[in-house]
């Protein structure tokens, strides 16, 4: 049956109450970091959903398996027992953190859902800044190895590498950009960009200059605006920015981490065929609407000279926070599963 748009964000308490009851297994099997206390909530329910969804009868998972040599580059294979006849489109999942913290776990409950298509999903880990250091961009090529392993291994485990979608919540939705919609760097990893068939970006950033994180475009132009959005951004945003940009800022680090600046440089026709961008209510972090209407924007005007280019499909769930839209991947019932549904059995 299918969930009315109301409930959104709601309806995961019934199954977060039964997940409670299994949530010591991961919460005692992760390795600690130092999260923000705005985070541990948020935490303690993606781990205890994920609990769900590793004892559901209708899935299987491979855990910690390694995609490179170092410790933390693991990722984790979910896929349905129900036997299939044909090789399985691909979902990537990747959890957000603001690019310090997290756990495949943060993005594991999305199992239940998206394995349902039916598909394999797949949670990998990569380098975090856990409070003391720049990440980028390992984090970046981390993910390229992760992908890469998919191409490799896929068919071993049902999948066909030659369709994936890349999903991402938060800073996850950030490096799902950097990779999706940068066709040389794929190439340069080995993964053919056409085996990229969506981008799924929930909540994040797609560019961290200055200029995109202005309320609106138009005052970056203006002669009194610019100044001010600068002294904004070193004092209210670049230290949230810090394992991907360095502190202060280093500038090819900020260019190299923003797609949306580097849009005009790319093969429109090597791009993704589906652009699909989410961000919630007023209760989302305020860059996440502009900057969804800026993409959509920008692809937009340079197909417009395009022979390709990417459909572009934009999502408000406006009673969701930044977190609650990341809760509607385990809505069955939910506009965005509703979505990447349709893009899977399409790809």
């Amino acid at each position: 049956q299918k969930l009315s748009p109301q409930p959104l964000c709601v309806h995961t308490h019934m199954l977060l109450v039964s997940a409670t009851c299994l949530s010591l297994s991961l919460k005692t099997s992760v390795k600690p970091q130092s999260l923000p206390s705005f985070l541990v909530p948020y935490n303690e329910k993606a781990l205890a959903l994920t609990d769900t969804a590793i004892e559901h009868d209708s899935l299987s998972v491979s855990r910690g398996v390694s995609y490179g040599p170092a410790s933390h580059q693991t990722l984790d294979v979910w896929a349905p027992v129900a036997p299939t006849t044909a090789s399985l489109p691909i979902v990537v999942g990747i959890h957000g953190g603001g690019w310090e913290f997290g756990y495949p776990e943060w993005a594991g409950f999305g199992a239940l859902t998206v394995c349902a298509t039916p598909a394999l999903y797949i949670t990998p880990a990569y380098a975090l800044g856990l409070g003391e250091q720049q990440a980028w961009p390992e984090s970046r090529d981390d993910l390229l190895a992760a992908l890469r392993w998919v191409v490799e291994h896929a068919k071993e485990y049902g999948g066909d590498p030659a369709r994936i979608i890349l999903t991402g919540h938060s800073a996850g939705a950030h490096l799902a950009a950097c990779l999706g919609l940068d066709p040389p760097l794929l190439r340069s990893a080995g993964v053919a960009p056409s085996a990229i068939k969506a981008l799924f970006l929930v909540s994040g950033p797609v560019g961290l200059r200055a200029q995109d994180f202005a309320p609106a475009h138009w005052l970056w132009r203006f002669w009194v605006g610019r100044p001010l959005i600068w002294w904004l951004y070193r004092k209210g945003v670049s230290p949230n920015l810090r394992a991907v940009v360095g502190s202060p800022p280093e500038p090819t680090a900020v260019l190299a981490a923003s797609p949306l600046a580097r849009l005009a440089e790319q093969d429109l026709a090597e791009l993704p065929g589906l652009v699909h961008v989410t961000y919630g209510g007023k209760r989302d972090f305020p860059f996440c609407k502009p900057q969804a209407k800026r993409l959509r924007a920008e692809l937009e005007r340079l197909g417009r000279s395009a022979t390709s280019a990417p459909r572009v499909e934009v999502l408000e769930m406006s009673e969701c926070d930044h977190f609650g839209t990341h809760w509607a991947l385990a809505e069955p019932g939910s506009e965005w599963i509703a979505a990447l549904q349709t893009a899977l059995k399409e790809s």
